[in-house]
């Protein structure tokens, strides 16, 4: 689908941006969602009613941005051939008056209470397992995928934060799919997707060491059905609900070839958080470098401390 936003007032936002304190930019922002590396946000602008954004400032050329709207395109194309029910997802490249190229990827605002991790504080904890059940499903629909596909394998962050939960006053559970804008498929074993570009707001020595350490155990995951099941599992000690693990994992166990044990979500959970904590630490302290010591202009929106 094809949004249609006025790119001359999202350029006039970039350009205005408070990227530290967003809420205070010349048009104001509020934060609605953090994910571990981008934001997302809503415009107080009557052109954006109803639009929810992803801002990423990661690309050196127009190139390169071309080529992740191409990328992303096909990626949701894919989970769609794979039978994921993605929501409308656009797009728009701006380059603002001194040069700089911004990616902004646009869908529809939903209420926060559809969304799967607030929508499940919300049930009992029969209909929670439901939801859980259906979602572990859906991701069964990807390893299906790619144990028939040849030449492509498709990847997906399978957290319950990224899903839309519709319908709820019905008996059956629709979910949509929006975490789209990491597009993580390969085609004859090549990532689509260049990783690094994701690496940007790290300081450049950083960069190497979180490269060559954590970068492909970070990508591998999410080709790997068990590994995103055990992922959906071990965010419910983040989301507060851990008392549902053991009933989540029964579920997840029954189309699981080799079963997942709470020894296991505990400590994937644990390196897990290690690695993001670490990730997140590392870009504040890159912002605090460019702004505070070089008096320089810093790109990335972070979340502030994130729960764990």
């Amino acid at each position: 689908m094809r949004f249609e936003v006025d790119e001359e007032v999202l350029r006039k936002f970039e350009e205005g941006i408070n990227t530290r304190y967003p809420e205070k930019s010349k048009m104001p922002a509020r934060i609605i969602g953090y994910g571990e590396i981008s934001t997302v946000f809503l415009i107080d602008h009557p052109a954006f009613h109803s639009l929810a954004f992803k801002r990423l400032p990661i690309f050196s050329c127009e190139e390169e941005a071309d080529e992740y709207e191409r990328i992303l395109k096909e990626y949701i194309e894919v989970l769609r051939n794979v039978g994921i029910s993605v929501i409308d997802t656009g797009g728009v490249k701006i380059k603002t008056s001194d040069g700089r190229i911004v990616y902004y990827v646009v869908q529809r605002e939903f209420p926060q209470s559809k969304i799967g991790n607030f929508f499940i504080k919300g049930l009992d904890e029969k209909r929670a397992i439901e939801v859980f059940e259906r979602v572990i499903y859906e991701l069964k629909k990807v390893k299906e995928f790619n144990e028939r596909s040849e030449n492509i394998k498709v990847g997906i962050d399978g957290q319950i934060s990224n899903w839309i939960v519709e319908d709820s006053e019905r008996e059956d559970i629709n979910l949509l799919y929006f975490d789209v804008s990491t597009p993580l498929y390969r085609k004859n074993g090549e990532e689509m997707l260049k990783a690094g570009l994701f690496l940007k707001s790290v300081p450049p020595i950083l960069n190497i060491i979180v490269r060559y350490i954590f970068l492909q155990e970070i990508l591998d995951r999410y080709y790997d059905f068990r590994l995103v099941v055990t992922d959906l599992i071990a965010n419910l000690f983040k989301e507060g609900v851990p008392e549902i693990i053991y009933k989540v994992l029964d579920v997840a166990n029954r189309v699981l070839d080799k079963k997942i044990t709470f020894e296991e979500v505990k400590s994937y959970y644990k390196r897990d958080a290690f690695i993001w904590s670490l990730f997140q630490f590392l870009r504040k302290t890159h912002r605090f470098f460019k702004m505070n010591l070089l008096r320089k202009r810093y790109e990335f929106i972070l979340p502030g401390k994130i729960k764990r």
